[in-house]
């Protein structure tokens, strides 16, 4: 208990010294001696503006309303599986969903693993390196950034979503409304799941720099749209700088996840890859390139400790003797 307590407090103050003073450590753990044991009663307790740090922990927590803006980080995902993570592998897992309700506009979150839904029901909202079973944009929403996210599928309902980003994700498809243009959906890896089409109903979009590794579960061509530089397994025309019918094994380190690689480092380009250089301004396409490139595992924005060794007694003449080893968050 002493070394998660210490981690704990080196973690409250290096989110204090990003994001300002106003930081609230949420910990289900009671023994932890945290502000809260539930991200809900972290939100209700909050000012607008405040960070609200979800500490990694072996007991998932309960969903939770954002209704005022808001900084949510949790600690990533994966952390047992890439290297150089986190001291402490326990995750910020969340078993129910996280709703992003009126009020909340300008909030942002990372860090997470979201065992159901995220849902966007407000504007400027900002959701990266989280692991994400489902994310819904509701309502009429402008500006809004999914980057960086290892998640499921990403959908829109018949709204008016303008000037918004998807990028960086790694994700079986995206389901979005004629509404909902003009978009940049750039970077991303689409796995392909069960649906028909692993990008559907774009309009008047760019879609670019994306690689997408299903042979046979396409995307669906809609008007409008400036389609340039993107990787397909599928059988098509290169044009635009769009290459088709690529082997994905000549794409990735591990695209069949048959050599240990974690699930998402499998997607880093291999050597040599037709990928590299192939995006926009020259670019690699895939997750790992652009503006805004993914981070393994989802790590916060924040320095972190991913090495920690604390001696179990303290001494009143000596203290408590310690190693830590961190890193720069990025």
């Amino acid at each position: 208990m002493k070394k998660l307590l210490l981690l704990s407090t080196l973690f409250s103050l290096f989110c204090g010294i990003i994001f300002g003073q106003h930081l609230i450590r949420v910990n289900n753990d009671p023994a932890a001696n945290a502000d809260y044991t539930t991200i809900q009663s972290a939100i209700d307790g909050a000012q607008p503006g405040d960070t609200i740090y979800v500490e990694g922990s072996p007991v998932n927590y309960a969903g939770a309303k954002i209704d005022k803006k808001l900084v949510i980080i949790g600690p990533g995902y994966f952390l047992a599986d890439n290297d150089s993570t986190q001291a402490n592998i326990h995750v910020a897992e969340i078993s129910a969903s996280l709703d992003f309700i009126k009020g909340s506009e300008g909030s942002k979150v990372c860090g997470l693993i979201i065992d159901q839904t995220i849902y966007i029901r407000d504007d400027e909202i900002v959701v990266s390196r989280c692991k994400i079973n489902k994310l819904q944009i509701y309502s009429n929403s402008n500006n809004i950034t999914i980057t960086q996210n290892f998640i499921s599928d990403i959908s829109t309902y018949y709204v008016n979503l303008t000037n918004s980003v998807i990028s960086n994700n790694i994700t079986n498809y995206i389901s979005v409304s004629k509404a909902s243009y003009p978009l940049q959906i750039t970077n991303n890896v689409f796995i392909g799941g069960t649906q028909t089409y692993v990008l559907s109903g774009v309009y008047n979009s760019t879609i670019s720099n994306n690689i997408f590794i299903h042979p046979t579960r396409k995307m669906q061509e809609n008007t409008g749209n400036t389609i340039i530089n993107n990787i397909f397994s599928y059988d098509g025309t290169d044009a635009n700088g769009n290459k088709y019918n690529i082997d994905m094994t000549d794409v990735f380190v591990d695209p069949d996840g048959t050599l240990g690689y974690s699930q998402d480092a499998r997607y880093k380009l291999k050597a040599g890859s037709p990928a590299i250089g192939a995006g926009v301004t020259g670019v690699d396409c895939g997750v790992f390139g652009g503006a805004t490139p993914y981070v393994l595992s989802g790590l916060p924005p924040i320095p972190r400790i991913y090495e920690a060794a604390i001696a179990g007694t303290a001494y009143s003449d000596k203290g408590l003797s310690c190693i830590i080893k961190i890193k720069a968050g990025k």
